[in-house]
């Protein structure tokens, strides 16, 4: 398998193709055509990614900082799963154009620049995006395994004579990460002159956890109210810590009926695969007429009908 230039010859026996082409022998009789845009592409990509290893200073336009500027924030909090506060101001710009370059390359080795373009370019904006949400829900789910601890940690301070807000701080000065990053939101306010009241009663708005929602309806009414918050905070700790005990003993039961889901979808796609780079004349039967295209078609809605139900399924909340 080798990549030559196309001659004279070679342009004689296939016309409409021009010098600005490449063709790649892959078997007996059959090439490849790959285009300069292509090539360009690539060698822009690997340029830009070599560029930035090697630590050169790049300035990046203003526009597409402030752009980005929402999705950097996003993929800042992301970033904490990994232990890390933040990401630099530039990452969604890479993201979006390492993903629009490689979807590009891909899809028009397969099917041609023009197609590759028109995917790559929703493929682009949207891929990083759900990597982010998805790594977000793995943030909530870390922040509720380790609130027990931190309400643990505030009954603590509060039964050694420090006042509530006090409490709430040295959660976030102390606690375990991602956890203690909420309790910072709570003591930032603070210190902007905010009373704990209110703070609690904006975060407890923000947040898309139930258990965290909780929390901070709990310390807002004895922060209104007074009295003793320990006893309170201690039970609702324990009921925490049972709950999170009874997902995981259902998530370990599910298992199997998950990595059963994983096998069936990805076994479909795996079969799709090989059909198409094994037998591309059956591809070319099915999506040669109408009566295939309208099988394909309706193939594809009950194949994703029958995916999200099933994920559904198996998504239970405790």
């Amino acid at each position: 398998m080798f990549l030559r230039n196309s001659s004279a010859k070679t342009l004689g026996a296939l016309p409409g193709k021009t010098a600005s082409h490449f063709s790649w022998n892959c078997s007996e009789g059959e090439t490849m055509d790959i285009s300069i845009l292509q090539i360009f592409t690539v060698a822009l990509g690997a340029v830009t990614a070599g560029l930035l290893v090697w630590g050169a200073p790049v300035r990046w336009p203003a526009p597409l900082l402030r752009a980005t500027e929402r999705d950097i924030a996003l993929a800042s909090e992301a970033a904490q799963v990994f232990g890390r506060d933040a990401v630099p101001p530039y990452t969604m710009i890479l993201a979006y154009g390492i993903t629009a370059i490689v979807v590009f390359i891909v899809i028009s080795l397969i099917f041609g620049p023009i197609f590759g373009f028109v995917i790559a370019i929703p493929v682009a904006i949207f891929l990083p995006k759900g990597v982010i949400r998805y790594y977000l829900q793995r943030r909530w789910l870390q922040i509720e395994s380790q609130l027990p601890y931190a309400v643990d940690q505030i009954v603590s301070a509060v039964r050694t004579g420090k006042p509530l807000a006090i409490a709430v701080n040295a959660v976030a000065d102390t606690g375990q990460m991602p956890a203690s990053r909420e309790f910072e939101r709570i003591a930032r306010e603070q210190k902007l002159g905010i009373g704990l009241v209110e703070a609690l009663d904006r975060h407890g708005r923000n947040v898309p956890s139930l258990h965290f929602k909780m929390v901070d309806a709990a310390l807002g009414l004895f922060a209104r109210q007074g009295g003793d918050i320990s006893e309170p905070l201690t039970e609702m700790s324990k009921s925490f810590k049972e709950i999170w005990k009874l997902d995981q003993k259902i998530t370990t039961s599910s298992s199997q009926a998950r990595m059963n889901f994983r096998v069936v979808n990805g076994g479909a796609l795996f079969m799709i695969l090989m059909i198409f780079f094994g037998q591309p004349e059956l591809i070319d039967k099915v999506f040669g007429n109408a009566i295939g295209i309208v099988i394909a078609i309706v193939g594809a809605i009950l194949y994703a009908t029958g995916f999200f139900w099933m994920r559904s399924m198996m998504k239970v909340s405790v």
